[in-house]
């Protein structure tokens, strides 16, 4: 698949395991540690919400619930939002940049629950 162009308008769509007390807090609201790169990442996964469904993005209703950023919000922030497909997921794209502490309690304060499943 080629690769395009996010743009300020884009969604992007970031899965949070709910049942794990370090990722949700009591009152539903995603942690920081939410929307940090895993080690060995060369940036914040997320899905393109125009490329794909909730569906395909939450993969699993019973593990994950979904969580949205505005693309020019993560750009407003010094991040580079890139595209990547992958060959079972072609929304795939990248948060790439200095995801710091600070930077990961703004996306998560920012980040807006996507109501789906329930």
């Amino acid at each position: 698949m080629d690769k395009i162009d996010i743009l300020p308008g884009d969604l992007l769509l970031r899965r949070v395991l709910f049942l794990h007390p370090n990722f949700i807090k009591p009152d539903g609201t995603p942690s920081s540690s939410s929307f940090r790169p895993k080690k060995g990442e060369d940036g914040l996964s997320v899905d393109v919400d125009r490329l794909t469904t909730y569906k395909k993005s939450i993969q699993s209703k019973a593990r994950f619930r979904l969580y949205s950023l505005q693309s020019e919000f993560t750009s407003s922030l010094g991040l580079e939002n890139h595209h990547d497909p992958l060959p079972d997921n072609p929304a795939h794209a990248l948060i790439k940049g200095n995801i710091s502490r600070g930077i990961a309690k703004k996306l998560a304060k920012t980040a807006k629950r996507i109501n789906y499943p329930d």
